[in-house]
């Protein structure tokens, strides 16, 4: 009586097997590319003189590559930062007479982002866009 078992538990996983190797597609669907969209490139030049940020107010689109040029011609070294963007920008101290470039992607939207000389504010720069990702709702 085991032996009937036996053999129907055999033939039933030979069979459960056959059918998923048949069931399969046989169709192969091509990966999908990874592809990167190179972000715009703004340009965007700050001037410093006398404790007063030139442009006040700057916006870039969200996703741009913002490409930052600093005309510092103060009297005394100074420091300058873009609160939100800390963690992406570092701006070394500046020197009377320095010119400094460097670059950063903007893809945190809003309309607060302040420059910061010397630990306060003097301007402000704006991320448009949605904070929402494309497509998403």
């Amino acid at each position: 009586m085991k032996r009937p078992y036996l053999l129907l538990f055999a033939t039933v996983v030979a069979l459960a097997a056959l059918l998923t190797i048949l069931g399969r597609p046989r169709t192969t669907v091509a990966p999908l590319a990874m592809t990167t969209v190179a972000a715009p490139v703004v340009d965007l030049t700050l001037g410093i003189l006398d404790r007063q940020l030139t442009p006040a107010v700057a916006s870039v689109a969200k996703g741009s590559r913002v490409r930052l040029r600093v005309d510092y011609r103060g009297a005394y070294p100074a420091r300058l930062a873009l609160a939100g963007y800390e963690d992406r920008l570092v701006i070394p101290a500046l020197t009377p007479g320095a010119v400094w470039i460097g670059e950063f992607l903007a893809d945190r939207p809003g309309e607060d982002f302040a420059w910061l000389l010397d630990g306060e504010p003097a301007g402000r720069l704006t991320v448009t866009g949605s904070h929402l990702v494309d497509g998403h709702r």
